[in-house]
């Protein structure tokens, strides 16, 4: 596939080979992800302001907004030390600030950031390091498992490790969410254009990851987290 780079190039000097070649997935692919990032600066907004307005949680699930917390602060672990372009990823960098934000306002509301909020935030920090520095042992699958999923191997390393627990947890982090909305016969502050934009964003994103091919793992994510919101 060519570079962002050579149809640059080609666009200023043979735009009917630019045109002919899968240079416009390229130039698109890089529009979008940027655009995904501009977006991720204010995907979390709305919801940050409907609580600050409404002065309340209520309605909110301590356990989704934990979750969504520790699944972006997973992801930069994972992403820093690859050296992927910024473009394919650099959203969750703004989405982790976003998440701090919300989940620091959970606290703050349901009685005040104590104790329990500290060991929270100190826990995620230290194994986001651990994972951030590969620090966690390999492992492995009992056989049963590796047939089940049809894995080529049985080991886990920490880096795939580190891929694959923010997909995981954005699959299961909304189920708390799901429960206490059917509990309570309402939505109670959520933003509604907060959960919107993300499933756009998901989409623009695996757009965007299809293109520069990376691992597939990065790309059922947002899958699951399109579908999942």
């Amino acid at each position: 596939m060519a570079t962002l780079p050579e149809c640059l190039s080609l666009l200023s000097s043979q735009p009917g080979v630019f045109l002919q070649g899968d240079c416009v997935a390229v130039v698109a692919s890089k529009l979008i992800g940027y655009g995904v990032i501009a977006g991720s600066a204010l995907v979390k907004l709305p919801q940050i302001l409907k609580i600050r307005s409404a002065g309340s949680v209520g309605g909110i699930s301590h356990a989704s907004v934990f979750f969504d917390f520790v699944a972006t602060l997973i992801n930069v672990s994972y992403f820093l030390p690859l050296g992927y372009p910024f473009s394919t990823w650099g959203e969750n960098a703004f989405l982790l600030a976003q998440n701090g934000v919300v989940f620091a306002m959970h606290a703050h509301y349901s009685g005040g950031v104590g104790g329990g909020f500290v060991v929270e935030s100190a826990v995620c920090c230290a194994v986001a390091f651990l994972l951030y520095r590969r620090a966690v042992p390999d492992f492995e699958l009992p056989a049963a498992a590796c047939g089940a999923f049809r894995l080529q191997s049985c080991t886990v390393t920490c880096e795939s490790l580190t891929g694959a627990l923010p997909m995981l947890l954005g699959m299961i982090g909304r189920l708390p969410q799901i429960a206490q909305n059917l509990r309570q016969g309402h939505t109670g502050e959520l933003a509604f254009i907060t959960y919107f934009m993300n499933v756009l964003g998901n989409l623009a994103r695996l757009f965007t990851t299809m293109q520069v091919r990376d691992p597939y793992v990065y790309r059922y994510r947002y899958i699951s987290r399109s579908r999942s919101r």
